[in-house]
């Protein structure tokens, strides 16, 4: 080498070549010489990091989101009405860079300064960094018309993003039932459902994320090739609901005023079909807005309440006790007993709502209309300590109903397992105390003496429509009903829950020319060492009686205004009967005419 350079210096002089042009030829040649040494060592010692690096930056992987299916709702001629759906949003941003190199600032910010309420001047300000390569001018609007009038106009360097969130459009309505999709500390960033049906059929709204793995080119597009490794993303299933739309609405405005007259801490009406199961309404209140719904007070407004509260509800119980001495022949229609107003067992007293004493021959009938204490009591100790248990298990009182909610809450009858249970627990579970119930058991063993003595189901999702468009019907034969009573004690014990709101206490809820099976229940709220003044007052029962449709029970939890149920709840409870009658156009009962 050291030869070729003063051979080649030797020649350069020798055609008397100038000095300056001697030394720029022998730098470009020592250069070549260093570059030639410097690709041989990358291409031979490092050949596969760099080629490492290039695939890296050349190859893309990248999640295909899935669209989530959507709830819908439906009103009495089963048309769908959406109540959870993907709403299409946009973002508008700027790449101060580009407007820069167009020399735009100026204009660009004085046009967009009037269409987005933004003062020039800081637009200016925006456009007018340095290698800035993103600036944000619109998070989130669901404004089309004012996104494509910016689009229309084709600003360089101003661009636009769309994206699909969660949207509720009926707000409040149905809260507790559809839930909602959010993030919690366990999603890693990944939104689910957290309450409601979205969260219970979260797998199925959900559907499957996809994956694409290839090339993108200079423009980080992706380049779709024979080596490319693409899984496809599956859209989720939507969600046809039993909920009525137009039923729902009117529950939830007549539990707002009840609530609101009564000065009630909360409330919940249900309504279900007594044939089927299907939940017509699941109103709770308080309430949320599904779009808003981090905006609530605490998380206990997220509770629903139909399901997830365990309470002593109290005399609407003795319905139960009632059909289960008449079903086991312990007690007949017929069958009267004395009452003294009170009752002593394991030396301590039951009485009956406000010492009221009925004296001799009380009948079984008057037992419910007048919700006696003292003969709930009678009729239990006549069916006996295990069967009136054996009975309560059949009515459900120890298992979860299944509705597909989450956090559903299973009864109580702890206290009659124990071994050593006294009989006076026994005596107070016969009017609905010391046992604990959600509001959708007790529906549903209310819907037993509706559905003739056979078990029900109750459920809220009656169909799924795939992600191609088909209707699927969710097949529901395959649970075979049980039966519990024999259809002579339901039409007996029926015969005593229309009287009741013929003349007994629940007369607030009679409508004329229909005739309704009801019960009415006050009860106490437990405290530490006893019972509150405040009260649980309940309303359950199903219509038409003889040949019921609904089942429907209403709830209102420590009213301010209103001793008992047989004024308050029942009120309710006949508002909506109305309603019914006349959405669906219900003829008069020909026996009540």
């Amino acid at each position: 080498m050291i030869l070729f350079f003063q051979n080649f210096s030797k020649k350069l002089s020798q055609r008397v070549v100038p000095f300056r042009v001697f030394t720029c030829i022998l730098v470009f040649v020592l250069l070549f010489v260093v570059l030639s040494f410097k690709l041989a060592n990358i291409q031979i010692n490092h050949n596969e990091t760099y080629l490492k690096a290039a695939i890296n930056q050349q190859t893309v992987k990248k999640e295909l989101k899935s669209k989530r299916g959507e709830i819908y709702v439906k009103d009495k001629e089963d048309n769908l009405i959406p109540a959870a759906i993907n709403k299409e949003f946009f973002k508008l941003y700027a790449v101060p860079l580009e407007i820069q190199n167009t020399n735009t600032v100026n204009s660009t910010a004085k046009t967009l300064s009037n269409k987005l309420s933004i003062p020039e001047s800081e637009l200016i300000y925006m456009f007018s960094k340095q290698k800035d390569q993103y600036e944000e001018l619109i998070s989130k609007t669901n404004d089309s018309v004012l996104i494509k009038s910016i689009q229309d106009l084709e600003l360089p360097g101003i661009y636009v993003s769309n994206f699909y969130e969660r949207y509720y459009p009926l707000d409040n309505l149905a809260c507790h039932v559809i839930g909602f999709v959010g993030e919690n500390k366990n999603t890693q960033g990944k939104k689910i459902g957290l309450y409601g049906l979205e969260k219970f059929y979260d797998d199925i709204l959900q559907g499957k994320e996809g994956s694409f793995v290839g090339k993108r080119d200079a423009l980080g597009r992706l380049i779709r090739t024979l080596f490319s490794n693409e899984e496809s993303s599956l859209n989720g299933s939507s969600l046809v609901t039993t909920i009525d739309k137009n039923i729902q609405f009117k529950a939830e405005e007549e539990l707002v005023k009840l609530i609101d007259e009564r000065k009630a801490s909360s409330g919940t009406v249900i309504i279900m079909d007594a044939k089927t199961g299907a939940i017509i309404t699941m109103a709770n209140w308080p309430n949320y807005d599904l779009n808003n719904y981090s905006k609530v007070p605490n998380y206990s407004y997220f509770k629903n309440l139909a399901i997830e509260e365990g309470l002593e509800i109290g005399s609407v119980v003795k319905v139960i006790t009632m059909a289960a001495g008449l079903d086991s022949y312990s007690v007949t229609p017929d069958t009267t007993y004395d009452d003294k107003g009170y009752v002593v067992l394991n030396t301590e007293k039951i009485k009956n709502y406000q010492n009221d004493v009925y004296g001799n021959n009380v009948s079984m009938s008057k037992i419910l209309e007048k919700s006696i204490n003292t003969g709930a009591v009678f009729v239990q100790q006549q069916i006996g300590n295990k069967l009136f248990l054996d009975y309560l298990k059949k009515f459900g009182f120890d298992s979860i109903t299944g509705i597909d909610l989450p956090s559903e809450i299973k009864p109580s009858i702890d206290n009659l397992t124990k071994k050593d249970t006294r009989d006076i627990y026994y005596a107070t579970a016969s009017y609905g105390h010391g046992i604990t119930l959600s509001s959708i058991a007790l529906l549903r063993s209310y819907g037993i003496i509706a559905n003739n003595g056979y078990t029900i189901d109750p459920y809220l999702v009656e169909a799924i429509i795939t992600p191609d468009g088909k209707k699927e019907k969710i097949n529901r034969s395959e649970i075979k009903p049980e039966q519990v009573i024999s259809t002579d004690a339901v039409k007996k014990v029926t015969d005593m829950m229309v009287n009741v709101v013929k003349g007994g206490y629940g007369k607030n809820a009679h409508v004329d020319g229909y005739l309704i099976a009801g019960k009415t229940g006050t009860a106490d709220i437990a405290s530490k060492g006893g019972y509150s003044q405040d009260t649980i007052q309940t309303f359950a029962g199903f219509f038409p009686a003889y040949n019921p449709r609904f089942v429907m029970m209403v709830r209102l939890d420590k009213p301010l205004y209103g001793v008992s149920a047989s004024s308050t709840v029942t009120l309710t409870f006949r508002n909506l009967v109305k309603f019914l009658i006349n959405y669906y156009n219900l003829p008069p009962d020909k026996d009540a005419l």
